[in-house]
């Protein structure tokens, strides 16, 4: 997964500290691997609050402030407003925007200049939450056995149906009418309801949502490790180990990687070699790259993907 390569410095920087003792490295590896915080915002009733909520059911740090995070969502539904466009301008992190309520980005999204990622978040906390019990799906399995008006969500309260008013608004209320149709559908086929979970989780989009998370992140993270080796390079001034370290082939190689989660979440391709003479173009390539007009984070990945496809060229049997 694109923004998870950053773990093979982690790894080497965990080993030299475990071979070395050295616990001045200690607090540089916690900061490199400390978790990217990320802030949930948007426009009232667009259901940042269950954005907000799958996300941290999935695993992702959900901080309450924008000052304190790495990354920001920011959630839309249906339409982009100005105050949207204004707000996404304004951040100072780098941003997602997730477009709530869809199963597809459509309209002017575009217009953002930021990802956008749709989302059924009400379907995420349902199954992630367990909020579907027993009499929720006795209540569905009613509704496969005898279809309900599913027009509108005013059809489905006051159509008249056996199925007692407060229940289809709880049904309402956790799944919308989307997860409904999908859920008695279904039902009707004989589906388990492990199954059907199944199915409403990869309906809700959570996972592509958070993998575009991920990917956001590497940036985040390749900051991290580029602090981490300028303080790394300090101590390396008077400890021979610590420069050893810096200079070994995974070491560099574990830079490489993750400087290639950075230009791929940017949506540019790293080619995937071994042949000596692929790596020195990858090589070559990277280091025209780096030397252009590009930011200096992405300077900083053009010579670390050089130098890491150096390394394997050599040991592929390049000349030395």
């Amino acid at each position: 997964m694109i923004g998870q390569r950053y773990r093979d410095f982690v790894d080497e920087l965990a080993r030299y500290i475990a071979q070395t003792g050295d616990e001045r490295c200690t607090g540089i590896a916690e900061r490199l691997d400390a978790p990217v915080r990320v802030a949930v915002g948007g426009r009232g009733g667009v259901g940042r609050r269950t954005v907000a909520r799958a996300l941290a059911r999935a695993g992702i740090v959900v901080t309450p402030s924008p000052d304190d995070a790495d990354l920001q969502v920011y959630v839309l539904a249906e339409v982009v407003k100005p105050e949207d466009r204004d707000a996404v301008g304004a951040a100072r992190q780098p941003v997602l925007a997730v477009l709530n309520k869809a199963d597809v980005v459509a309209g002017p999204t575009a217009a953002l200049g930021v990802p956008v990622e749709p989302m059924v978040a009400m379907l995420a906390v349902a199954v992630l939450d367990g909020l579907l019990d027993d009499t929720l799906w006795a209540a569905l399995r009613m509704l496969a056995d005898r279809p309900a008006d599913v027009s509108s969500p005013d059809s489905f309260l006051t159509a008249d149906h056996p199925l007692p008013a407060q229940l289809r608004r709880r049904l309402l209320d956790t799944l919308d009418l989307v997860g409904i149709i999908q859920a008695a559908a279904a039902l009707a086929r004989g589906a388990s309801t492990a199954s059907i979970e199944a199915e409403l989780r990869r309906l809700s989009r959570l996972d592509a949502v958070v993998a575009a998370i991920t990917a956001a992140g590497a940036g985040v993270r390749y900051q991290r490790l580029l602090d981490a080796v300028a303080d790394l390079e300090a101590m390396a001034v008077t400890d021979s180990s610590v420069a050893a370290f810096l200079a070994r082939d995974q070491t560099v190689i574990a830079r490489m990687a993750a400087a290639t989660d950075v230009v791929e979440a940017a949506g540019l391709h790293v080619d995937r070699c071994d042949s000596p003479a692929a790596l020195l173009r990858r090589a070559l390539h990277w280091q025209r790259y780096g030397r252009g007009p590009v930011t200096s984070v992405h300077r900083a990945c053009g010579a670390d993907i050089a130098k890491g496809s150096l390394r394997l060229w050599s040991q592929a049997g390049g000349p030395p």
